[in-house]
């Protein structure tokens, strides 16, 4: 079952890409802005957790989801280790 975080409305994040002339299904931890983008989203689902360790969850992910990364298998590594 999906996180709701990717239920969520993504258009921001999809329409950036687009301008960008990149596909908006995939993150890219290279750029800043997009994992800024997911920690915010991650924020409102996780309050307990500090802005660090939502970053060490999605850079742990950059390492284990190989490029180009699905956005739903990405965030739902990331879900899966704020959970851990």
């Amino acid at each position: 079952m999906l996180h709701p975080v990717l239920n969520e409305d993504w258009s921001d994040y999809d329409n950036r890409r687009i301008r960008d002339g990149r596909d908006r299904s995939k993150f890219s931890c290279e750029e800043q802005w997009e994992v800024d983008y997911l920690v915010n989203k991650l924020r409102r689902y996780f309050p307990s957790k500090t802005d660090s360790a939502i970053r060490n969850a999605i850079s742990s992910c950059c390492t284990t989801v190989r490029a180009p990364r699905p956005r739903q298998e990405f965030v739902e590594c990331v879900v899966r280790r704020l959970n851990a």
